[in-house]
């Protein structure tokens, strides 16, 4: 293993939300959303406060709603008939499916464009006591990067079979998607691996080509 990298986990990337929000049965749409003051406000649709357009989805009478921050996506959840620890448990479980069909597209997102550098590049997926886990090979010499999903919300990734400081360039791309801007953000463990001055040709190239 060259590295390991931990962060809290930020949705970035709204094209690919939309499409793991669809994947989890929430027929995402983009529409303009209202603050109201009260919930009698609401109900009659008045004395709303335009928020802007906002990416939603719905499961019963729970509402999933994204805000847009400097800092990627936000969830935040309404729904009428629940409040409180019980709106909060409902929303906990319905953004844990939304983080798993996330971190799939981005995982595929990355997949896709390693072949676009011209390389092989799969994924499989599995699920451990853990979370989710998506192994993403690519490449020759047994080169991969394992990405976790732990139940706190923080991503894992291992990269496997790459030396030198190339190495980053094999998770860049799932870290513009899935991590905070924030450098900070970014918890990194590097072994011996990490100080080889040779550099790895394969992400020399998807280096160069990814946009």
């Amino acid at each position: 293993m060259s590295h390991c990298t931990t962060y809290p986990m930020v949705f970035r990337d709204k094209r690919l939300l939309f499409r793991a929000m669809r994947e989890t049965g929430l027929n995402p749409e983009n529409r303009v959303w209202q603050s109201f003051g009260t919930e009698w406000q609401k109900k009659l649709g008045i004395g709303g406060e335009e928020i802007g357009k906002l990416l939603t989805g719905k499961r019963g009478r729970l509402h999933l709603i994204f805000m847009e921050t400097e800092d990627g996506l936000q969830p935040v959840f309404e729904c009428g008939s629940l409040s409180g620890e019980a709106l909060e448990a409902a929303g906990k479980g319905l953004l844990a499916e939304v983080q798993a069909a996330y971190l799939r597209c981005a995982v595929n997102e990355a997949c896709r464009r390693y072949r676009e550098a011209g390389l092989h590049a799969e994924v499989s997926e599995s699920v451990t006591a853990e979370g989710p886990v998506f192994v993403l090979t690519f490449g020759t010499a047994g080169k991969s990067v394992t990405v976790t999903k732990r139940a706190d919300g923080v991503i894992e990734e291992r990269v496997q079979g790459v030396t030198g400081r190339s190495c980053t360039d094999a998770t860049a791309v799932l870290e513009r998607l899935l991590a905070s801007p924030v450098a900070s953000s970014l918890q990194r463990t590097w072994t011996p691996a990490y100080q080889t001055t040779v550099e790895d040709r394969e992400l020399q190239v998807l280096r160069l080509t990814r946009g």
